[in-house]
C-alpha cells in the first residue's frame, strides 16, 4: 500500500459526486467549494476570480468559508480559516495570503492553494467527529458525539469499530458499537450515513478518511465541515477513472517535486 494525502478539496469533491450513488440516494453533500490556485494573481492565467465566479455563481448568493488546502492541521488555532464572509470578504482574504509566507506552529511555508466554500450555520451540538482508517487485516471506525475545533483526544473518547476485511458493516453493528451517545432521533440517519461513508470509503481506496466537524442539522442532512483524507495509490489501477485528476500535495513547508 503507497499512501498518500490529498487535498480537502478532492476528497468533497468525490464524496459529493459519490455519495448519492452509494447512499442509494438517501444522502448528499452538497457543494464541494471551488479550489483557487496562485493563477488568480495573474489576470490572464488559466484561472481567474472572472473564471471562477462565471463556474460558481453560488458564490455571490451565500456567505463562505475560506481557508487555505495544503494538509494543514488546526488551521483554525492558526487563525487560517476566514468564516461567513461575502465573496469580496473572502477574495481579498485569499489575495491577501495567496503566494505569502506562513508559519504553522513550527513549520514555515508558502500559502498557494485555497478552498472556498459555501458557510453552513449550525450549532454546537451539531457537531460530531468521524474517522476511519485501514490496517494490515482491518479496518477501523472511530464516531464520537461530540466534534469540533475543540474536540480533544479522540482516541481516548470515541467509540470504536474494527472491521475485518471481508467482513459486512450493517446500520445496527453501526448504531450498537459507535452511536451510543447519539440522540435516539438522530441514530437511525447517521447510521445510515455512517455506512455510506464507508462504502465510500472502501469503494474508492481510501485508506485514511477523518472528517471533524461532521454536521448534523435539524433537518438529519449530514455535511462535512472539514475533512483530511489519504488514498491508497496503488488502487490507481482499479479507479483511476472514478478519482479522476487528483494531484499530490506535499506537506505543508516542503516543496513539490516531480515524481
Amino acid at each position: 500500500m503507497s499512501v498518500k494525502p490529498i487535498r480537502e478539496h478532492a476528497g468533497k469533491s468525490l464524496l459529493e459526486k459519490y455519495l448519492p450513488e452509494v447512499s442509494g440516494g438517501k444522502h448528499k453533500m452538497g457543494c464541494a467549494g471551488v479550489l483557487v490556485t496562485p493563477a488568480v494573481l495573474d489576470s490572464t492565467g488559466s484561472q481567474t476570480w472572472d473564471s471562477i465566479l462565471q463556474a460558481n455563481p453560488w458564490l455571490k448568493t451565500t456567505n463562505l468559508v475560506a481557508k487555505p488546502d495544503q494538509l494543514i492541521k488546526r488551521r483554525g488555532k492558526a487563525g487560517l480559516i476566514a468564516v461567513n464572509k461575502t465573496f469580496d470578504e473572502a477574495k481579498q482574504w485569499v489575495m491577501d495570503r495567496m503566494c505569502k509566507e506562513q508559519q504553522v506552529e513550527h513549520v514555515t511555508g508558502q500559502l498557494n492553494h485555497f478552498l472556498v466554500e459555501p458557510f453552513v450555520p449550525h450549532k454546537q451540538e451539531q457537531e460530531h467527529y468521524i474517522c476511519m482508517l485501514s490496517h494490515r487485516y482491518h479496518d477501523e471506525i472511530l464516531f464520537y458525539h461530540e466534534g469540533g475545533v475543540d474536540v480533544g483526544d479522540v482516541d481516548a473518547k470515541a467509540e470504536k469499530l474494527e472491521l475485518p476485511f471481508g467482513e459486512t458493516l450493517t446500520e445496527a453493528i453501526v448504531t450498537e458499537k459507535l452511536l451510543s451517545k447519539m440522540p435516539a432521533a438522530k441514530k437511525a440517519n447517521m447510521a445510515s450515513f455512517v455506512l455510506s461513508l464507508y462504502k465510500f470509503y472502501t469503494d474508492l481506496h481510501f485508506a485514511y478518511l477523518e472528517i471533524n466537524p461532521l454536521v448534523m442539522l435539524d433537518d438529519n442532512t449530514v455535511i462535512p465541515l472539514d475533512m483530511a483524507a489519504k488514498i491508497d495509490e496503488t488502487a490507481n489501477f482499479l479507479v483511476a477513472q472514478k478519482w479522476g485528476e487528483l494531484d499530490w500535495p506535499p506537506p505543508f513547508g516542503r516543496a513539490a517535486y516531480p515524481e
